[in-house]
């Protein structure tokens, strides 16, 4: 049976860094294991994940994603593990909670660094016993979800830090992947471009396309897919040449963060 192609997934590229990630997600995505991804933002590590579950044992289960940046502190518990009516002041019905809805598929925690220490402790627990409680109730529960958490920060310097919990660690990284900034694979700008703007009316000039080569992405994929919705709105018959890309590009500084490739 001829594999499943990648750009199915929408993640996009040829160069040998993603031929190789490629191989490594597939052989990944074979076993049920723990899995740690890296990478700078915008880079597609959701993507990635996606397909790490449509290729795996659980694709035909849910596929929950969880903003760990977004949680709020004090509802953070309640959000990922559910409460029982009554449980508290406001719960007025039963929650059930993004682990308990990822059972028999899979749960992708993006930017695992953002969870407080406390709800890393948590979710330590819940890797190691693979049971959630929901608030207010007594009975553990049994889940079956395939855990992929993300990272842009270096998990090794979090740790140092006293932010990132070492257990944690090590209970996710069992399988890595690194998914690689755009300046990295550069050669597969154009194949981004022509893939974001599929139907385009104008005409992409040979300075045009030598500067999306050249170019660093520091936002990586995710700034060039903002470019090309730019161009389809001021640009839509072209031609496009680097003088108009140049002044299409985002001149807002990236955070430094962003490209330090974390460990």
């Amino acid at each position: 049976m001829k594999p499943i192609s990648f750009k199915r997934f929408a993640i996009i590229g040829d160069s040998p860094v993603m031929k190789t990630l490629e191989a490594q997600v597939r052989t990944a995505a074979a076993c049920n294991e723990t899995i740690l991804l890296t990478g700078e933002r915008g880079v597609g590590k959701e993507l990635i994940a996606k397909a790490l579950h449509k290729l795996s044992a659980n694709k035909g289960g849910p596929f929950i994603t969880v903003d760990c940046a977004a949680l709020h502190a004090a509802t953070a518990e309640s959000v990922l593990f559910g409460h029982e009516r009554g449980a508290f002041t406001g719960a007025v019905h039963r929650h059930i909670g993004l682990l308990e809805q990822a059972h028999q598929g899979s749960v992708f925690l993006d930017e695992i660094a953002s969870l407080s220490l406390e709800m890393q402790g948590r979710f330590l627990r819940f890797l190691e016993e693979r049971t959630i409680q929901r608030i207010g109730s007594t009975q553990p529960l049994q889940i079956r979800t395939r855990v992929i958490a993300a990272a842009n920060r270096d998990l090794v310097q979090e740790q140092q830090a006293g932010r990132f919990l070492p257990d944690l660690y090590d209970r996710l990284n069992v399988i890595r992947l690194h998914a690689p900034p755009l300046r990295e694979r550069s050669e597969d700008a154009l194949q981004l471009f022509h893939h974001f703007l599929p139907r385009y009316n104008g005409r992409l000039l040979a300075d045009g396309q030598r500067f999306l080569l050249d170019y660093p992405w520091p936002g990586n994929v995710r700034e060039l897919r903002n470019l090309c919705k730019r161009i389809a709105v001021f640009y839509p018959e072209g031609p496009i040449d680097k003088t108009t890309l140049e002044n299409l590009i985002d001149p807002a500084p990236v955070e430094q963060a962003n490209r330090a490739s974390p460990t």
